[in-house]
Order: C-alpha cells, then sequence, then structure tokens
C-alpha cells in the first residue's frame, strides 16, 4: 500500500503509520515466541536436569580435591536407589515416607562411586579365595615339621 508523498505533511503521516505497523507487527511475533517458548519449556527443563545428571560424568577433572566426586556408578546410584527403594521396599507407603526416603538415598548415593564399589568387589573376591585355601588346607596331612624318614628318634 504505497501512497504517493508530495509533501513534508505526507512524509510525517507515513512514518507514523509504518510505526504503527511495525510495532503491531513486533507485538505479533512476541506473542508467537512467548507461544512457542511456553511448549518447549518443560521437556527443555526436563533434558536440562537430565544434563546435570549426566555431564559430571565426562568432566576430565571430576576426581580432583574440591570437585563432587561423582562418576558413573554415583549417577546410577543417584537415580536407581530411590526407584528401587520406593517400588520394592515401600511400594504402600505415603508421599512424606517416599520423600524421605528418595532424600535420604540421593545423599547416600553421593558417598558411592566406582572406586569404593571396587574395593568392595576386591574384598568379597579375597574373602571366596581365603575360603577356598583354608579348604584346600584342611584336607591335606598335618605337618609337624618332623619328616616322617628322619633318623630322630
Amino acid at each position: 500500500m504505497r501512497t504517493r508523498i508530495q509533501n513534508s505533511d505526507d512524509l510525517r503521516t507515513e512514518i507514523l503509520r509504518l510505526r504503527t505497523v511495525r510495532s503491531e507487527i513486533e507485538g505479533e511475533l512476541k506473542y508467537e515466541t512467548d507461544r512457542i517458548a511456553s511448549r518447549f519449556r518443560v521437556p527443555l527443563m526436563l533434558f536440562s536436569k537430565v544434563n546435570d545428571w549426566v555431564s559430571p560424568m565426562f568432566k576430565p577433572n571430576r576426581n580432583e580435591p574440591g570437585s563432587l566426586q561423582q562418576d558413573w556408578v554415583t549417577s546410577i546410584f543417584r537415580i536407581g536407589l530411590p526407584v528401587v527403594m520406593n517400588k520394592f521396599i515401600f511400594p504402600r507407603s505415603g508421599f512424606l515416607l517416599k520423600s524421605v526416603v528418595e532424600l535420604l538415598s540421593q545423599n547416600t548415593a553421593k558417598t558411592v562411586n566406582k572406586d569404593v564399589v571396587s574395593d568392595l568387589i576386591n574384598k568379597f573376591s579375597e574373602w571366596i579365595k581365603s575360603t577356598k585355601r583354608k579348604k584346600k588346607q584342611e584336607q591335606g596331612m598335618e605337618d609337624y615339621g618332623i619328616p616322617p624318614d628322619s633318623e630322630t628318634y
């Protein structure tokens, strides 16, 4: 809708008209962007929470002093322990008890990392090996240190 501008008054009115058209278009664009952003707000929040749980596993300085000390085992325990506790140990409990269990289990899961798990596995394997050694020693004859064919009698 081009109008022919013939004097300065026509120019001023055209500038005002274009400014109002611009403000209307800006308002419509702002409304559309807010509507689109509100559609993606919840999935983005969920993605950021998952990213917060997963990203410390891949940081190179996660085991330095002063860091969170979280590795993949800690992340699995932080997610899985509350689920297991609420599904299998407290399946028919109320909301308050489930919330307390989730809070406590997540705090305890922070102390578990792959070093603790590997130490427990090593202790368990040593315990199994030590019971096998005891059984083998009990099966043999008892030896008092004196050979049977010696001349010491």
